[in-house]
């Protein structure tokens, strides 16, 4: 079974994608309404994020993964992250990651 991911950070560079997946995915673009991108702090590093905001919009990209690429997925974003379920401005409905 596949899932499908809204990816709006690092996980649109494709060599992340090939270091976390095995290759790169360009997926198709989308728009996720409700949200505004953020910076999530840990330490010195930072990091994108997604907070609640009525009229906020983030622009990304859908990808296709199979499960065994999602649980790998989970692995790279670790216990910053969770994974929510969204519906995305094309009805599409998908996983995205924020803390």
């Amino acid at each position: 079974m596949n899932h499908l991911v809204f990816a709006y950070g690092t996980l649109l560079i494709s060599g992340v994608q090939e270091a976390v997946l095995g290759r790169a995915i360009p997926g198709r673009p989308d728009r996720l309404r409700g949200y505004r991108k953020t910076t999530l702090q840990d330490g010195t590093d930072s990091f994108p994020n997604l907070a609640p905001e009525a009229d906020g919009r983030v622009d990304g990209r859908v990808i296709e993964v199979t499960q065994d690429e999602l649980n790998r997925i989970d692995m790279y974003e670790g216990d910053l992250y969770a994974r929510h379920r969204v519906t995305l401005e094309s009805g599409t409905e998908a996983w995205v990651y924020y803390s």
